[in-house]
């Protein structure tokens, strides 16, 4: 009787122990979460970029089975664009959202997206990445950053926004002081405009409007209402002066690890949720300019932008060495 209970302690001992341990024969859901891929976005869960990466989040969990958590970190919880490539570069991010203002920083061939009115239009700019552009880019930004681009995300033209006055004209923007991207061309082409340029991360742009540390700011109108920007400026001067998209980023090393089925499926997920960023992002202009009316501002319709393009037509001299004839010349063709 003895010899039977001791028996049955250790076979009760030994169950409990693989049970603990997961077992051999543990069920497929051990297999969840098995690999964590951590996506960073400086924006607030309204702006369209940061829908985007929630709905890869669903698609890359859904078609992998579970196999990969996708987390996002919205609303800069994890800094702005400068570190983001430094996180990834370190190990300690997967993806992120970058501005390719910022990317121009690390490789001078992004600066293309800063010359101004380069690009006619959203669908331009589109055309002219789907021609071969985005590859070439693709694989200059892997050997210089280490970073993969998986998806593009097309933004509506970028805008003035300020405090002080609109603007119709260049001479309207003598002595303002405008928020721009931490990008040298960006600087450069208000400086052309009459503008006193103020470089700042996208962090730092709501408190820089409220203080007065600037009178104005430049973006895409789905941002003012995402950041709630509308409460710190009263007009926006649709100059359209920018089209710039933002890369879907990933650390390169990470994904290189990754078997390849998952590979397959986050480059297919990357460039679903650019599209759906983009899409979302042309489909609501409209929409959105009539809230920011409703919310009090004034927009500014400029129907003559030849004084602006006059004003920044050096800028394209200046840096076509740096950036490459060739790939400014493929939006001239």
């Amino acid at each position: 009787m003895k010899k039977t209970l001791m028996i049955l302690l250790v076979l009760a001992l030994f169950s409990s122990m693989v049970f603990a341990q997961g077992g051999k024969e543990a069920p497929a859901a051990d297999a969840k979460g098995q690999y964590v891929i951590k996506m960073a976005n400086p924006s607030n869960p309204e702006d369209n970029c940061v829908k985007a990466f929630y709905y890869f989040e669903k698609i890359v969990e859904e078609r992998t089975g579970g196999r990969v958590d996708v987390q996002v970190f919205d609303s800069a919880q994890l800094g702005a664009h400068r570190d983001y490539i430094e996180q990834m570069q370190m190990g300690s991010l997967q993806a992120a959202e970058i501005n390719t203002a910022v990317l121009s920083g690390f490789d001078s061939k992004f600066m293309v997206f800063d010359l101004p009115y380069l690009a006619r239009n959203v669908e331009h700019l589109q055309s002219v990445l789907e021609s071969g552009l985005d590859e070439k880019l693709n694989a200059s930004l892997e050997e210089s950053t280490g970073l993969k681009v998986i998806g593009w995300m097309i933004r509506a033209p970028r805008n003035l926004y300020t405090s002080r006055n609109a603007v119709n004209t260049a001479a309207d923007f003598k002595g303002m002081k405008v928020r721009v991207m931490e990008s040298p061309i960006m600087t450069r082409t208000f400086e052309l405009l009459g503008a006193v340029p103020v470089p700042l991360s996208a962090a730092e742009r709501y408190m820089a409007l409220q203080t007065g540390v600037v009178h104005g700011a430049e973006n895409s109108v789905g941002i003012i209402v995402s950041q709630k920007e509308y409460e710190v400026t009263k007009y926006v001067s649709l100059t359209a002066h920018n089209i710039t998209p933002n890369i879907i980023a990933f650390d390169k090393k990470y994904f290189d690890k990754l078997p390849a089925d998952i590979q397959a499926i986050i480059l297919e997920a990357g460039k679903e949720a650019g599209a759906y960023a983009t899409k979302l992002d042309s489909d609501s202009e409209a929409a959105t300019l009539a809230q920011l009316r409703d919310f009090g501002m004034q927009v500014n319709d400029i129907a003559d932008k030849s004084s602006f393009t006059q004003a920044v037509a050096p800028i394209y001299a200046q840096y076509r060495n740096e950036i490459g004839g060739d790939i400014i010349d493929a939006f001239l063709k």
